[in-house]
């Protein structure tokens, strides 16, 4: 919702911490936020050359935030333009 309310030109960086545990299957309502945000990182991308950074934490069961950015992520992670960094 913030993003979507950005007015500043003076914007240049996009950090979103991700503390979300991920479990399979995603639920549906979640799925579709992080789709919206995927639109919404791509806007920024494209019309102003902001590439969006998410960083997430190591998943413990052995799946996080990078397992499962190609379907919550899509256009960012098909295009290459969103960088996803593992911090402790």
């Amino acid at each position: 919702m913030v993003l979507q309310t950005v007015e500043s030109k003076g914007l240049r960086q996009i950090t979103i911490h991700s503390h979300t545990v991920f479990a399979n299957p995603i639920e549906e309502t979640v799925h579709k936020e992080w789709q919206d945000l995927d639109r919404l990182l791509l806007q920024f991308w494209t019309s102003r050359s902001i590439r969006p950074r998410i960083m997430y934490e190591k998943g413990k069961g052995g799946t996080d935030l990078r397992d499962f950015a190609p379907s919550l992520l899509p256009e960012l992670t098909k295009g290459g333009a969103v960088d996803l960094v593992e911090f402790n």
